[in-house]
């Protein structure tokens, strides 16, 4: 692919803070997937080696309208099969990519600046401004989760009603060190089990609800008898995750505690230390207008993608 032609997105993975039935939450981890696009004039086809990708990617092109040929190729760093969202990921950052994309070619890339501190990225295609509630909801299927889609798009956490497409909270979390354990030998929890415990589960989600993160996280954890969960806990570990699929995230505030989880552990599986993060998912460009809030409210909203 050619660099000068293509456009970069990226999107961080993420933790479970609790997966009830038809509902979670989930919380963004520095480990990212990049995503990049570009439009094929000669074609008409969507090409990656990704399934996740490609299906993306015709979606979000059936959104727009367009017909033209995209290629999409995908940079991944979050480990697979653990439960650490790597679908969603690349979910996130190919929706933003193959949007943005189309953007550069038939609208614009820009930022909104809300105040000093705040600024948000926003698309224009064919004169409208891209609802990027829409393109989210593009990217859940069958195979993805609402709850992580959100939490790899706006960071921090995200509380959802995964059946309804609904977000009921989201915010920032402390920035906390993230201690990432796969098992040589996961355990994974199968639907089946997951019913066994559906009363239990739904307590856990109303904690998760009341913003109670570091509780759900630890009921979430121990409810299904992890050891390791609990020797993290024992270790002075704030707060344990443990995703369906035998992925374990440690969370500490004190650097000096990495090195005590990690020695209760390390003869058991891989270990990367990561940290929580807040900052939207983004597209890797520089934006080709900066609107202060007076300009943006100028722009017409009542359009089909109009957005806020």
């Amino acid at each position: 692919m050619d660099k000068k032609e293509q456009l970069k997105a990226s999107a961080p993975g993420t933790g479970t803070i609790v997966d009830a039935i038809d509902k979670g939450a989930a919380f963004a981890l520095d480990m990212k997937t990049d995503a990049f696009a570009r439009i094929l004039e000669d074609k008409k086809e969507v090409i990656s080696k990704d399934k996740t990708a490609k299906e993306i990617a015709y979606k979000v092109r059936e959104f727009f309208g367009y017909d033209c040929g995209i290629e999409v190729i995908i940079k991944d760093s979050v480990p697979p099969n653990a439960g650490f969202g790597e679908k969603e990921a690349i979910a996130t950052a190919t929706m933003l990519a193959v949007s943005g994309a189309l953007a550069k070619k038939y609208g614009s890339i820009n930022e909104f600046k809300i105040d000093l501190h705040h600024k948000d990225q926003f698309m224009i295609i064919d004169g409208k401004i891209v609802d990027k509630k829409k393109l989210i909801n593009i990217c859940t299927n069958q195979h993805t989760r609402f709850d992580r889609i959100n939490a790899s798009f706006y960071g921090g956490f995200v509380v959802a009603d995964n059946k309804k497409k609904k977000i009921l909270r989201r915010g920032e979390m402390e920035t906390l060190h993230a201690i990432i354990f796969i098992p040589d030998k996961p355990k994974r929890i199968e639907k089946e089990e997951n019913r066994i415990f559906e009363s239990e589960l739904d307590v856990i989600f109303q904690e998760a609800l009341k913003g109670n993160l570091n509780t759900a996280m630890k009921m979430n954890s121990i409810l299904y008898g992890e050891e390791i969960t609990k020797r993290m806990i024992s270790a002075k570990a704030l707060a344990v995750s443990r995703s369906k699929e035998g992925g374990i995230i440690g969370l500490v505030r004190e650097k000096e505690k990495i090195k005590e989880i990690k020695e209760t552990i390390r003869e058991e599986g891989t270990i990367q230390v990561r940290s929580i993060v807040n900052q939207e998912a983004q597209i890797q460009i520089k934006p080709k207008r900066i609107y202060k809030i007076n300009d943006f409210m100028k722009l017409k909203g009542e359009q089909e993608y109009s957005w806020l």
